[in-house]
């Protein structure tokens, strides 16, 4: 296996071209499931620092990560698979020059 036969990212996206145009309105859902998710998350974090003197910031970051992973699978799940094939790539050069 060579670093350029990783495409994880492309793989991705010829699942998500398939799958969104077949359920109409399934992304118009996510974007409100994320708004949502956000809202709750933000409401709460401003409700506990307000009470306990200080909110957990680590609630607030998943959170708010999640409602961006809901608002755009298109978009932010190939980022983040783009990322992870230039780390494997990198780890499968490293791995060829240690077998030299």
């Amino acid at each position: 296996m060579d670093a350029s036969s990783v495409d994880l990212s492309g793989a991705w996206s010829q699942i998500w071209a398939r799958i969104a145009p077949e359920l109409q309105g399934f992304d118009l859902f996510l974007i409100f499931l994320a708004v949502a998710v956000a809202v709750v998350v933000t409401v709460k974090y401003i409700y506990d620092s307000r009470r306990k003197g200080g909110g957990d910031v680590r609630s607030l970051t998943v959170g708010l990560v999640i409602a961006a992973l809901l608002a755009a699978p298109g978009l932010i799940i190939p980022l983040l698979l783009l990322i992870a094939d230039g780390l494997i790539a990198i780890f499968i050069a490293i791995i060829g020059l240690i077998d030299m």
